[in-house]
């Protein structure tokens, strides 16, 4: 399915290195600004994303199982045994994808339920995924297989990421984002009953760039 979606890619030259099958995996990152960018402001045109109150969680899928980690380097696979499980059901091996685990508690998302996992033991972590388990919202797509989709755009990387998700059950969630202005704002004051911090702003015609902070985001203000 997912090769369909990139027969229009151009091929580029692989600029990032080859996605390491061990080990942390490097994320792209945001700056602050205080206002939403316009439509133009970003490379290829823009579009807005919802930042999410939740851990930020690269999730890799490997022949020995999947691993989730933090944008710091740290291994979170033990405390997110729900997110692991559905990896390995849902996901094939070569996948990498870039994403926020979080818990929806009463219609809201709620951090305290992650640090809790976070700060547990793997048998606590076992214990509280029953209780309030987690979810997770995917935003990007890094690698397919053996293809590195790094280097190619964002509306790239985009489509593929869809149609991967096409058969995603829960807790497998796919991003919603919007390329019209008008409705970023909206969603800005919308969502923020939910817990949602704000928005990600990116260039539609951009590649993921480990460590760079390219990206934008806007905190919603009360």
């Amino acid at each position: 399915r997912c090769a369909a979606a990139l027969n229009s890619v151009t091929t580029t030259p692989n600029v990032q290195p080859r996605m390491s099958a061990q080990g942390p995996i490097q994320v792209q990152l945001a700056k602050a600004q205080d206002s939403v960018p316009p439509k133009w402001a970003l490379v290829g045109g823009t579009i807005w994303e919802l930042k999410y109150d939740g851990y930020r969680a690269p999730l890799r899928v490997t022949g020995q199982g999947a691993e989730l980690w933090s944008r710091n380097g740290s291994n979170l696979s033990s405390h997110f045994p729900d997110l692991v499980a559905a990896a390995e059901a849902q996901l094939a091996a070569g996948v990498v994808l870039d994403g926020e685990a979080v818990v929806w508690l009463d219609g809201r998302l709620n951090f305290d339920q992650l640090q809790r996992r976070r700060v547990s033991r793997p048998a606590v972590a076992a214990k509280l995924a029953r209780e309030h388990p987690a979810s997770y919202v995917a935003f990007d797509l890094l690698t397919l297989g053996e293809q590195d989709l790094r280097p190619h755009p964002w509306r790239d990387r985009r489509a593929a990421l869809e149609d991967l998700a096409s058969t995603w059950r829960p807790p497998l969630q796919l991003s919603p984002y919007t390329d019209d202005y008008d409705t970023a704002l909206e969603w800005q004051v919308d969502y923020r009953v939910a817990g949602v911090e704000g928005l990600v702003t990116k260039g539609a015609g951009s590649p993921y760039r480990p460590g760079s902070r390219d990206w934008i985001k806007v905190r919603s203000r009360e």
